[in-house]
């Protein structure tokens, strides 16, 4: 395992940052991400895939890395910081400093197209990407996320029971009725 370090990790490719709560997982991600704006002409908002596990983390995220690309901006536009990252990323000497020009050019642009930044949950992004290759994935364009597949299941049982239980040829009918079978029961049985 080797020791996290905001400005002498390689930002590029993946990165796993994993910590328990509380140990600055949040800030080590939004300086990645700030490192790779400032970095690297080819990496935007819409360039790099940042994936979490829950909606809060998700928003949170977010608002951190928006407001930590402001406080680079600022930094780098001749405001006074004392964040130590800041500091050091732009020293003259940093190997990766573009220069103060092009790292508030860099920052001014990310700042622009933020909205289009790729922040999600795992679900979300899957869910994202499915509909941006429908065809490829032989998915339909207005497949959507369920997180409670209540509804679904009764809906299911519901056709099932019609199906099977009311048609004219009805063989299981008797059965069903001898084995106290409901929609409910069915619905419990799928869950």
């Amino acid at each position: 395992m080797i020791a996290f370090d905001s400005l002498k990790i390689d930002p590029s490719g993946c990165n796993l940052i994993e910590a328990s709560a509380g140990t600055g997982k949040t800030y080590a991600i939004a300086s990645l991400y700030l490192r790779l704006v400032i970095e690297d002409e080819q990496f935007s908002p819409e360039n790099i895939l940042v994936v979490t596990f829950t909606e809060a983390a998700t928003k949170e995220l977010r608002d951190r890395i928006r407001k930590r690309l402001r406080e680079a901006r600022d930094a780098v536009g001749g405001s006074t910081t004392t964040d130590p990252f800041l500091l050091e990323l732009m020293l003259p000497n940093h190997p990766a400093w573009p220069g103060s020009e092009v790292a508030l050019s860099r920052l001014d642009s990310a700042l622009r197209i933020f909205d289009c930044a790729a922040i999600y949950t795992i679900h979300g992004f899957c869910s994202r990407a499915l509909q941006e290759n429908a065809f490829e994935s032989g998915s339909l364009f207005d497949t959507e996320l369920v997180t409670n597949q209540k509804k679904l299941i009764n809906q299911i049982v519901d056709d099932f029971w019609r199906y099977r239980f009311f048609a004219v040829d009805s063989p299981l009918l008797p059965l069903a009725e001898a084995m106290k079978w409901s929609p409910e029961v069915f619905a419990g049985f799928l869950k």
